[in-house]
């Protein structure tokens, strides 16, 4: 009977081993069902006077939206997202002239531009971005220059991204090409194109050698405004 007993007391222990093992098999498979890019007016940012700034809000700037979906059993948590940087910099301006104020927008992930490619930047604040099983999501994520060397030049990068799940778990994503508006009057996006006075003609090459470039990359996804600016751009090659 002593025996029968302890065999009887071991069953709800193997039974929780197993609930936790089953438990612990629960994970998040996160697989990218879109990825597109384009600007977004509703950044935050500072205006730039006469060595004064002031915070400002509406700004004009690039963002990637990304959708996904949960094919795995249990949630998937993401939890940082790496920016890999394999080109960064800022096109020719061709002497062009901004307005009395500058205006530079906040990005959640902010590309220095005195830095030599390649390189990664992270996210600066906690990302908490839960994707449940069996369900689909999106999220947006906005890159660009830098606020403190941000030109008045656009500013053009080759990014890939990294999404960091809490199970150890990684899913890339890209290589995606951006670009900003910058403060240039005479080159500056305008609806589906981009606006390039006479006054900036004569220079445009060098532009349109360079975002040709990019969009030469195998597999790359270019913004919308960026595949407007290598339209713009095709008179000049």
């Amino acid at each position: 009977m002593a025996l029968v007993i302890s065999v009887i007391a071991l069953v709800p222990a193997f039974d929780s081993a197993q609930t936790a093992e089953a438990e612990a098999e629960r994970r998040g498979r996160l697989e990218v069902t879109a990825v597109s890019a384009r600007f977004s007016d509703r950044l935050d940012g500072v205006q730039k006077s006469s060595g004064s700034e002031k915070k400002v809000s509406g700004l004009r700037g690039p963002v990637v939206d990304i959708s996904v979906r949960n094919r795995g059993s249990g949630s998937a948590l993401i939890t940082k997202v790496t920016v890999n940087v394999a080109r960064s910099e800022s096109l020719v301006t061709c002497g062009g002239t901004g307005g009395d104020l500058g205006f530079a927008a906040h990005y959640a992930v902010e590309i220095p531009l005195s830095e030599r490619v390649p390189f990664t930047r992270t996210t600066k604040e906690d990302v908490r971005f839960d994707v449940k099983s069996g369900e689909n999501d999106r999220f947006s994520l906005s890159i660009g220059p830098d606020a403190e060397e941000a030109g008045m030049a656009p500013w053009i990068g080759v990014v890939t991204l990294t999404l960091h799940d809490a199970d150890g778990s990684d899913l890339d994503i890209g290589p995606l090409a951006l670009v900003s508006s910058g403060d240039d009057e005479h080159f500056q996006p305008a609806g589906f194109s981009w606006k390039i006075s006479r006054a900036s003609g004569d220079c445009m090459g060098r532009n349109a050698r360079t975002v040709d470039e990019v969009m030469s990359i195998p597999g790359i996804t270019a913004s919308k405004e960026f595949a407007a600016l290598d339209r713009a751009l095709r008179p000049y090659r």
